[in-house]
């Protein structure tokens, strides 16, 4: 199962490497800084991956908004969010109870040879969409 997720992740990812770049911003138009608190929840929330008490699906879905890209293999889930330099790939399983809970964050760059951001810059690209 875990060989499955991880070919699954990879395929996501490269999909998102390979995505059209977004309009650049432009020139003179206020650039929108993510709130420290909303920034540093998220950032919690990804890196509460793998743990008992990592987050459920549906309260990642409230905090980062609607996914780019949903799929649903089985006792696994997939969201997909790209931000305008970072695509965020979620990875969740089925707990004891049967809650999804996010089990793996991985960040890739959305632009081909671009270094990949970390979690954390994903967050941060994140919040700034949400306020």
């Amino acid at each position: 199962m875990r060989f499955i997720a991880s070919l699954t992740a990879l395929a996501f990812l490269a999909a998102c490497a390979t995505a059209p770049a977004s309009a650049p911003a432009q020139p003179g138009a206020p650039s929108v800084a993510p709130s420290s608190s909303a920034h540093a929840r998220l950032t919690q929330m990804l890196s509460a991956a793998g743990r008992q008490d990592a987050p459920t699906q549906a309260e990642i879905t409230r905090a980062f908004g609607a996914p780019d890209i949903a799929r649903q293999d089985g006792a696994g889930a997939a969201l997909t969010y790209r931000f305008e330099n970072c695509a965020l790939l979620l990875l969740f399983a089925a707990d004891a109870r049967n809650a999804m809970r996010l089990t793996e964050s991985h960040a890739s760059a959305r632009r081909n040879g671009a270094a990949a951001p970390s979690p954390d810059q994903c967050a941060a690209e994140a919040a700034a969409r949400r306020s």
